[in-house]
């Protein structure tokens, strides 16, 4: 027996969110499709972005800041912290679009070393030495020193893998401010 909730119709939906993103002056997507396995009507836009709604729940929430900003192209920065930086292997230059998502910055670079790499929780992340390398592009030197220093207390510094993975790293207006704080902490 099937504990699930009953499905609204998706075409009632459809039309209810249609309704909606008309009384928020926002454009209509162009395109749905019904996910009946999981009960969840997709909504997309041209550009890629897609909302997913519940077609088990009967209320329907209303458009939040985040989900207007990508429905309308827009950068969208969070209140409460900086936007996200994910790097991903891949050229700027490629042609390909990718759908932005909100409060996420893409970087696109060479792929990265295995040596760089680590997983967190389940979460593909940047080592602690990779990390410590890419925040002098966007950190002042007493920032990086300070990055550095805390790196340093929790016992995240290793010096061998940072001088491995300053070796790898491709050229970069920071690396003159890195190797001089490479060289204040690990000598």
């Amino acid at each position: 027996m099937d504990d699930r909730p009953t499905p609204i119709d998706p075409d009632q939906v459809e039309r209810r969110f249609a309704a909606l993103l008309e009384k928020a002056g926002l454009p209509r997507f162009t395109s749905s499709f019904h996910d009946t396995e999981t009960d969840l009507l997709e909504v997309s836009w041209d550009h890629g972005f897609t909302i997913h709604i519940d077609l088990t729940r009967s209320d329907m929430a209303p458009i939040d800041d985040m989900e207007r900003a990508a429905i309308l192209e827009l950068p969208y920065q969070c209140e409460d912290h900086e936007p996200i930086h994910v790097t991903v292997p891949g050229s700027a230059d490629d042609p390909r679009s990718v759908a932005s998502i909100p409060g996420v910055v893409v970087h696109r670079g060479p792929p990265l070393h295995p040596d760089d790499l680590m997983v967190y929780e389940g979460i593909p992340v940047t080592s602690p030495s990779r990390t410590l390398i890419d925040l002098a592009e966007v950190m002042t030197a007493d920032e990086l020193r300070a990055a550095f220093g805390r790196a340093r207390e929790i016992g995240l510094l290793d010096p061998d893998a940072l001088r491995a993975s300053r070796a790898r790293v491709e050229w970069r207006p920071s690396l003159a401010m890195l190797d001089e704080v490479i060289e204040e902490f690990c000598g």
